[in-house]
């Protein structure tokens, strides 16, 4: 049942019906008619006191702590530890994997990093390589061009010296022949011996000059060397334009050590799931297994869904509550709440900003009381009782809510003044199952009438059930 935090109007002339027994204010029964005396009616006087007002609600026992485990890995059930509904405790094996397909996952595993390490190294192996060909034709070309430079020069400047050589040679026969021409009328003088020997010697000297022989041979000598210095120049030119191709930018060079630590933290990370999934799935709280996804001996993805457990600690009672019940319900206030025969202390824990409203339905709003101290005998999905305490209001004036009527104008109740009912309009508050709060209309000590199911009018003459005025 549930009690509305504040007064809600009724049809004309209809009482709101007390649960339970009003101390002190309420005596039942109506006296009978004596004669023409005027008839008895149950009575309450009007008193100041404390109101406390409760709301009971029913809701279902849910958990506030859902974990679904997922396989970490890609690999095969070996076994199934428990059912559906089962109650396990924090570090029970829920399910396992099968251990020989493990041991060869993980080997697996551990293969294809060494792979990946050995590509990496291979690359920075072949990069290296390539930026060392790249960097040594640069070099040698640097170097080749000086040589041929100062080669092809050496090369110009012995032609120059052998034909200045053979030149000067020629010059100095030419000049012998004249003096031997000269001297040619005296074939048998010693000068034209001479001269016919000096003029033999430079024929030979002409050819087989020494100095002559070794500029010549120094010229081919630097020749040979100027061809091998532009041999080994194409050479290098054609090793450093193949090598550039392949050479390893510094943002290749980054992307690539990225690339290697990126792997190394996921062949790791593979490594160690595939060591953890040694241990099975393990509880990680106290609770209920209410979903198993996983068959045993079948073979399961990373990321498939493997099973279901719900805590059994962290217990809340869920409601939908009423845009009336909902006005005086406030997170922090207490409540008891009995599942199963059972009481369990607990506190409004958290309130719905929100409504859930289904099409052709009220507004309701969302609640949850989280429980004390829960235990193992709860049953997730049960339903619940709860009675929460709302408000509790000091010095406030108080009257049965039997005595209170309402129609469209608003509520009355009816006083008994000089053994007459008086009809007053009254403001009322909050209620709980047997008083209500009087806001205005009434003063303390006031007589109200509590007529049962007699048809009071204003002005009828009535008299206090004598019980009442004992009270």
């Amino acid at each position: 049942m549930k009690i509305l935090s504040k007064f809600k109007g009724l049809s004309k002339k209809k009482k709101i019906v007390a649960g339970g027994l009003v101390a002190v204010l309420v005596v039942v029964g109506i006296g009978a008619l004596n004669g023409n005396a005027a008839q008895a009616v149950d009575t309450a006087v009007v008193t100041r006191g404390t109101l406390e007002q409760k709301v009971e609600l029913n809701g279902y026992v849910e958990t506030d702590n859902v974990l679904k485990y997922y396989s970490q890995i890609d690999g095969k059930i070996g076994s199934i530890n428990v059912k559906k509904g089962d109650f396990v405790k924090k570090g029970d094996v829920l399910i396992t994997y099968d251990s020989e397909n493990l041991d060869y996952n993980l080997a697996l595993a551990d293969l294809n990093a060494q792979s990946q390490l050995g590509s990496y190294n291979n690359s920075m192996q072949t990069g290296g390589r390539t930026a060392g060909l790249y960097s040594e034709a640069t070099r040698n070309l640097s170097v080749l061009d000086q040589q041929i430079t100062d080669t092809q020069a050496a090369v110009t400047q012995m032609q120059k010296d052998i034909t200045a050589k053979k030149a000067a040679l020629a010059d100095e026969g030419a000049k012998l022949q004249v003096s031997l021409i000269e001297w040619s009328d005296r074939p048998d003088s010693e000068e034209y011996e001479n001269l016919s020997k000096l003029v033999q010697t430079n024929t030979y000297e002409q050819v087989y000059n020494s100095d002559l022989i070794a500029m010549q041979q120094e010229l081919d000598r630097l020749n040979l060397q100027l061809s091998a210095c532009k041999e080994y120049k194409a050479e290098m030119t054609s090793q450093k334009s193949a090598s550039y191709s392949g050479l390893m930018t510094s943002g290749a060079k980054e992307q690539l050590e990225a690339d290697k630590a990126a792997n190394e933290m996921a062949s790791n990370d593979k490594h160690n799931r595939y060591e953890n999934a040694k241990n099975g799935i393990i509880a990680e709280f106290d609770g209920v297994v209410t979903s198993i996804d996983a068959i045993k001996g079948s073979n399961v993805a990373s990321g498939a869904p493997l099973i279901t457990l719900e805590s059994s600690k962290d217990i809340v009672i869920r409601f939908n509550v009423s845009k009336y019940d909902i006005e005086n319900i406030e997170e922090g206030q207490t409540a008891t709440v009995k599942i199963k025969n059972k009481e369990y202390s607990g506190k409004v824990d958290r309130i719905d900003r929100m409504t859930s409203r289904d099409e052709g339905q009220t507004s309701n709003v969302g609640m949850e009381i989280r429980l004390d101290t829960p235990d193992e005998d709860i049953i997730l999905g049960l339903e619940a009782k709860a009675v929460i305490d709302t408000v509790s209001i000091e010095n406030v004036l108080q009257i049965p809510k039997g005595a209170v009527y309402s129609d469209t104008q608003g509520e009355y109740v009816y006083v008994l003044r000089d053994g007459k009912a008086a009809k007053v309009d009254v403001k009322v508050g909050v209620y709980n199952t047997e008083m209500i709060e009087v806001v205005s209309g009434l003063n303390e000590n006031d007589t109200v009438i509590i007529a049962n199911d007699l048809e009071v009018t204003e002005g009828m003459e009535l008299q206090a059930n004598k019980k009442s005025e004992d009270k």
